[in-house]
């Protein structure tokens, strides 16, 4: 679920919102948000991820992600994962191990597969707009999205920061009262990503083992 999540604050910035309006112009909105992110050739930021549990914090972590395309890279609970658009490295780094997996844009199961997500997007959720506030000096547009098909999760609240339209802040709501959610930090755009990064080095890891699975 962690992983689906952090390829969702990717998906909403990335593609064409189309998901279903159910009032409140959360449909008008969400399309402004990502057909700004789409001009974007490539995209880094970094997030923090706090999970609670009935008002109790169980964990705080962080990561990055670094997109191109249908390449990325990312480091999440305690795994760094490479895509190249052919190719996926996952890399363990305590267990000194490394799976590699075909690349393939079609597949429905690879929670990991960028493209997936992103084209079926707006197949999976509704959307509503919940209302305007602010936090501080920052005043944001809230987006309740609810799954059309039975989850581990019941909604997806996007934060949407009102003068830049930026997203900021999500945060899923599982069933069973866990909350996860996701600041969105130091986003750049059009930057220069070389495409080395997104491709696991094993020179640079000596003795990694390599779980070859395509």
């Amino acid at each position: 679920m962690k992983k689906l999540v952090v390829l969702m604050i990717m998906a909403v910035m990335a593609v064409a919102v189309t998901a279903q309006n159910t009032d409140g112009g959360a449909n008008d909105l969400m399309k402004k948000v990502s057909q700004q992110y789409q001009k974007y050739g490539t995209m880094q930021f970094h997030y923090t991820l706090k999970t609670t549990k009935d008002e109790k914090t169980l964990g705080v972590s962080e990561g990055d992600f670094y997109l191109k395309g249908s390449k990325y890279k990312t480091n999440f609970a305690g795994l760094q994962y490479y895509c190249d658009g052919t190719s996926i490295w996952s890399y363990d780094k305590d267990a000194k191990e490394v799976s590699v997996y075909e690349y393939d844009s079609d597949d429905d199961q690879n929670l990991m597969n960028p493209q997936r997500i992103l084209k079926d997007w707006s197949t999976h959720f509704r959307a509503k707009f919940i209302r305007d506030e602010f936090q501080g000096n920052v005043q944001y547009s809230i987006v309740d999205l609810t799954p059309k098909t039975a989850q581990s999760y019941y909604r997806i609240r996007v934060y949407v920061v009102k003068t830049s339209q930026k997203i900021a802040k999500i945060a899923v709501y599982e069933k069973d009262n866990t909350i996860y959610t996701y600041n969105i930090e130091q986003f750049k755009n059009d930057i220069p990503l070389d495409d080395k990064i997104f491709v696991f080095d094993k020179s640079k890891y000596p003795g990694v083992e390599v779980n070859d699975m395509r």
